[in-house]
């Protein structure tokens, strides 16, 4: 696992902090692996530079408070281990908390930290993920990983296709995405477990062929191609 690093959480005093490039109609990836730190949710997030701003350039990425940053950096598009790691500050603002790091050599940056504790409600392990849209964007899309042994699963908001599946049996929700306003509040809540946990078969996994039909009409690319470049860094 990557050496957590140590960022400055406090406000900084005024004028202390560099000029950021805006990130207004940019997307915005942020993908959610319950467990993926043992009791705790493991999050992503992805964040793309506009095309008219000039390298180097700092930017700001929202970052929910409390969370434990692993590793920050830029993403060539490559093996993983070839991402450039690059240092990084958080600040409180006034819509939250960012994360801020200066991109020198491409256009798409990306943490990766330790969320809040998972808790076991009725039989099912639950994340609840709070997330504070504290910069502007454009689309943010959220997706869960889960273990291959979920077989309930439920999701809010609910996942509108089926997911993708990796060698390894672990399943890729994708959820709708959203278009949030600074400062805006967002609440993606997990819960998984064997079969018969949280009081039966409400919320259980639908058949293959259901998901399969689902899946016809929803686009999954983007999200996907996060998920290849995002092979669990911090592990």
């Amino acid at each position: 696992m990557a050496v957590a690093l140590v960022f400055a959480l406090a406000a900084p005093a005024a004028g202390e902090a560099a000029e950021a490039v805006s990130l207004a109609g940019t997307p915005m990836e942020v993908q959610l692996w319950p467990g993926g730190e043992a009791g705790y949710t493991l999050f992503i997030v992805t964040a793309h530079i506009p095309e008219d701003a000039e390298l180097p350039v700092t930017v700001r990425i929202p970052i929910p408070a409390g969370s434990r940053v692993l590793w920050s950096g830029e993403i060539l598009g490559g093996p993983v281990a070839e991402d450039p790691e690059r240092a990084a500050s958080v600040y409180a603002v006034e819509r939250g908390q960012v994360l801020e790091m200066t991109a020198e050599t491409t256009r798409t940056v990306q943490y990766e930290a330790v969320g809040p504790a998972l808790q076991v409600v009725d039989g099912l392990t639950t994340a609840v993920f709070d997330w504070v849209q504290s910069v502007e964007a454009g689309e943010v899309s959220f997706s869960v990983r889960l273990p291959a042994s979920a077989e309930v699963v439920r999701l809010d908001p609910d996942a509108p296709g089926a997911p993708r599946v990796n060698e390894r049996g672990e399943q890729l929700y994708t959820l709708r995405p959203v278009t949030l306003s600074e400062g805006q509040e967002y609440r993606v809540t997990a819960a998984y477990g064997p079969e018969g946990a949280g009081g039966g078969g409400q919320g259980g996994r639908p058949p293959v062929l259901g998901y399969l039909l689902a899946a016809l009409g929803v686009a999954m690319v983007a999200l996907v191609l996060v998920w290849s470049a995002q092979r669990g860094r911090a592990r």
